[in-house]
């Protein structure tokens, strides 16, 4: 039989046991967030879209929501692009056929190519195979925000995030939300003429965004 003073010094290790395992989990809480915010701003670094691998909670106490979203635009706080390319359009401006040589492409410094034939041909269907981080958002960011010079009857759509569940396919969704967007800016350009006039050097922004 256990005397009452062994129980009581027991239950004393136990209390100590448990308050120290509270103290662990805390700090192993603290270890990997601060592991998700490195393992992020690697990944915006290296070229790729950063994975959002801070939790919901964290995020709303820093604010780094925010910071996560503006990485993923690639663009500093002047809202400039963080690419540097080069590109020379050898193909005819109005051909459906784009071929750019001399093309180069470096983001943050490092240089994901260089020297480099980019050739889109009509009606052909494309693949970008490679590992994380060489560079395949940051391609076709470039080009959606035509970095390269492609041509300017060339409709160009960048689809930058999973779509949501869906009953369309691909291409439907995708002229639907582009639809959708210029029907807002449709109606934003309607509420600025009421309200500052035509003379708004606002509308002439609009008026360039709803043109392609």
């Amino acid at each position: 039989m256990v005397s009452a003073s062994k129980a009581a010094r027991q239950a004393k290790r136990a209390a100590e046991g448990k308050d120290t395992t509270t103290k662990k989990t805390a700090a192993s809480k603290v270890s990997s967030r601060a592991a998700s915010k490195n393992a992020s701003k690697a990944s915006s670094v290296n070229g790729d879209e950063p994975e959002q691998l801070i939790d919901a909670e964290d995020a709303d106490d820093t604010g780094i929501s925010e910071e996560v979203k503006k990485l993923t635009l690639q663009e500093d706080e002047h809202g400039l692009s963080d690419r540097v390319t080069t590109g020379v359009l050898a193909s005819l401006e109005a051909s459906r056929d784009v071929k750019i040589t001399s093309a180069s492409l470096v983001f943050h410094g490092k240089v994901l190519f260089n020297d480099t034939t980019i050739e889109v041909n009509y009606g052909r269907r494309y693949g970008l195979l490679g590992e994380n981080g060489c560079g395949k958002s940051t391609l076709l960011k470039a080009i959606d925000k035509r970095e390269f010079p492609f041509p300017e009857h060339v409709d160009i759509y960048l689809l930058n995030e999973g779509a949501p569940p869906s009953d369309l396919g691909a291409l439907e969704w995708v002229v639907r939300e582009a639809e959708n967007e210029l029907a807002r800016l449709e109606k934003l350009a309607e509420d600025i003429l009421e309200k500052d006039g035509p003379e708004s050097p606002v509308l002439d922004e609009l008026y360039e965004v709803s043109r392609y």
